[in-house]
């Protein structure tokens, strides 16, 4: 541990002598970057920033459970060897060394992900919640825990490795952030913030239509929605998602404006911090109908915490909550199980047609 220690002093004071630098543009992802990485997954993305991290950032540590042969971490490996730790296949031990190392001053990450089975969000969240409590939550040690293959990924491998809860448990740890990206120019924009800012963070990534809905760039900010699709007038239909179903929510905008329905897609980066201006807008915007789209139970997420702000106001518009339902699910491929929840871009505006047509 003194070989860390030394690592996170020097972190540390390299840290502060930038502080200055530490602004909103930290994350900053450029339109070729983002082209870049939509070529990629979401794996593939999270090891190209850890190697270019390492190349600046010599306290930059990344705790591993099992070997994280598939995170594509070869190049951070060579060039800052130290700084990759191994814990094996013990996630609880994962979470304790990263805080340990984290409140040494490094900037660490906690990706949870194995040689052989290709699902560990469930595992990075739900296994370790004690640990997330006590280490992120109540001592904010800054870790950024990263859960890979979240939502319905890894569904061919049935109810124990969907992630369907891990938004909701993680939002209800106290001092955690919570992001879940849109796409992979949006996952490399979170993880270059992280490590310019860290903080108790849980970033959700998985793999669904592989859509670049950031073409232009994009620079995360925690606690900031962000409009991805307008229809080019006064919506009367707001679809607020999260999270890489976000493609599928555009889509369904798309189909709904071709029946005559204005339907924006605000995409909420952050469910925790929720950007409650933001929701705040929609309840006095006159909108019809709110429509959240998750790819997470209907339980705990992204439509209970828009649900929760809007009660906070009179008079808001209807809500409508689109996610997993709040049962486990039977083995079966993302794409299937998206299709029987109604998650398609068809089902999306089905049930938004639906839900307009009651009133």
């Amino acid at each position: 541990m003194s070989s860390a220690c030394a690592r996170g002093e020097k972190n540390a004071a390299a840290t502060a002598a930038s502080a200055d630098g530490r602004d909103a543009l930290a994350g900053a992802v450029t339109a070729e970057e983002s082209a870049r990485f939509s070529a990629m997954n979401p794996k593939q993305v999270f090891g190209e920033v850890m190697g270019e991290l390492a190349e600046r950032d010599g306290g930059l540590s990344v705790v591993v459970s099992d070997y994280g042969r598939r995170l594509n971490l070869d190049h951070m490996r060579e060039v800052l060897p130290e700084g990759f730790v191994q814990c094996g296949i013990a996630e609880q031990n994962q979470v304790e060394v990263a805080a340990a190392l984290a409140n040494e001053g490094l900037t660490t990450f906690a990706p949870s992900y194995a040689t052989f089975a290709p699902s560990y969000a469930t595992f990075i969240t739900g296994r370790v919640y004690d640990q997330v409590r006590v280490n992120l939550g109540m001592m904010r040690s800054p870790v950024a825990l990263v859960g890979v293959s979240a939502g319905c990924e890894s569904g061919m491998l049935g109810a124990s490795h969907m992630a369907l809860e891990d938004i909701s448990l993680m939002r209800g740890v106290p001092n955690v952030e919570v992001f879940c990206p849109a796409d992979n120019a949006e996952l490399a924009s979170v993880l270059r913030l992280l490590a310019a800012a860290p903080r108790p963070a849980y970033v959700r990534t998985n793999t669904l239509d592989g859509v670049n809905l950031h073409p232009d760039g994009t620079t995360a900010v925690s606690g900031r929605a962000q409009l991805i699709f307008s229809p080019g007038g006064a919506p009367e239909v707001s679809l607020v998602a999260t999270g890489t179903i976000c493609s599928r929510a555009v889509e369904a905008a798309r189909l709904l404006a071709a029946d005559g329905v204005a339907a924006e897609v605000l995409e909420m980066l952050c469910v925790k911090p929720l950007d409650v201006a933001a929701v705040d807008a929609l309840a006095a915007g006159g909108r019809r109908l709110v429509a959240t789209v998750e790819e997470h139970s209907v339980v705990g997420g992204l439509g209970a915490a828009v649900a929760e702000r809007l009660t906070e106001h009179g008079g808001a518009p209807a809500l409508l909550r689109l996610g997993m339902p709040d049962a486990y699910q039977n083995a079966d491929s993302q794409a299937a199980l998206l299709e029987r929840a109604g998650l398609s871009a068809a089902g999306i505006a089905a049930r938004v047609r639906e839900r307009l047509s009651r009133g």
